[in-house]
């Protein structure tokens, strides 16, 4: 379905699919957000202020809600709402949240990951979003506004469908982080926005990392098979929306794309100092 401009917008921000350039995007066009994070900054109940009190205190110049949480957080905010989020390879999802949370010492998951290895992180440690992370966010969860908390290990292809029904049904826009530059031609597409240029944010140098072997591949795919599967679907599904919005096109995303590298050109370096600025103050 196609976003009608009355329905309030929830980006469900699912950890390393690219989501910090989505949410810069989504200022740019529909002011400003809630979000928890600065909600927690100002707030004076820091420690206890819960994701359902930071949803239900939308501001009216309030754009869109954007966080790191589960399908159901709709239940705290405007009415009517559409959903959109990206998904990712889940083999490559897993792999780059290991090596930024191992890069990155302020990172959530800096903890989980230091001082193992990759396979011990993917297969060992105890994170739901590392099993099939993807399918329980979108599934949703009536007890957690975060995530699913089916135990690990546990979930099934009942979950896989509610995460289908849930993109079929409530979701205007599923991108993918693969195929970043349709993505956001097709988002612009469907919400009826300018082409825009913007700069790729928070996208790691993936080039130098080791190799990951065959095998490390294949168990985190088999730990991840529903995610496998829902990126599937929603991979078909893309496809489909990108003809029926003709923007299959190579020669329209080849222009796209220049634009986009002249715009990086101009701009990637002072975004780049700005955000180095910025870090020394959360060290």
């Amino acid at each position: 379905m196609t976003r009608s401009l009355e329905k309030f917008i929830i980006f469900l921000h699912i950890q390393k699919t690219g989501g910090i350039t989505i949410q810069r995007i989504l200022r740019r066009e529909l002011g400003p957000s809630l979000s928890t994070r600065v909600l927690r900054a100002v707030s004076a109940e820091r420690q206890s202020l819960s994701l359902e009190k930071a949803a239900s205190a939308k501001r009216f110049e309030d754009g869109f809600f954007v966080g790191h949480c589960c399908f159901g957080i709709q239940r705290y905010l405007p009415q009517p709402f559409t959903y959109i989020t990206m998904l990712r390879e889940p083999v490559s999802r897993v792999i780059s949240l290991y090596y930024y949370s191992i890069d990155n010492p302020t990172a959530y998951y800096h903890r989980h990951a230091v001082n193992k290895s990759l396979e011990e992180f993917a297969l060992n440690t105890q994170l739901m979003e590392l099993d099939n992370g993807q399918v329980r966010f979108i599934a949703g969860d009536e007890k957690s506004l975060f995530i699913n908390r089916t135990p690990i290990g546990e979930c099934n292809t009942d979950l896989l469908e509610t995460a289908k029904e849930n993109i079929d049904q409530h979701f205007s826009f599923v991108g993918l982080t693969e195929q970043f530059d349709q993505s956001m031609l097709l988002l612009y597409r469907m919400m009826g926005w300018s082409q825009s240029s913007y700069l790729r944010r928070n996208s790691a140098k993936e080039a130098s990392r080791p190799t990951v072997s065959k095998r490390t591949r294949q168990l985190i795919a088999e730990k991840n098979n529903l995610d496998v599967e829902l990126y599937k679907h929603v991979h078909n599904r893309f496809h489909q929306l990108l003809s029926r919005y003709g923007l299959d096109d190579e020669k329209l995303l080849k222009r796209f794309q220049i634009k986009n590298q002249m715009y990086r050109a101009l701009w990637g370096i002072p975004y780049e100092k700005y955000d180095a600025f910025k870090a020394l103050f959360k060290s």
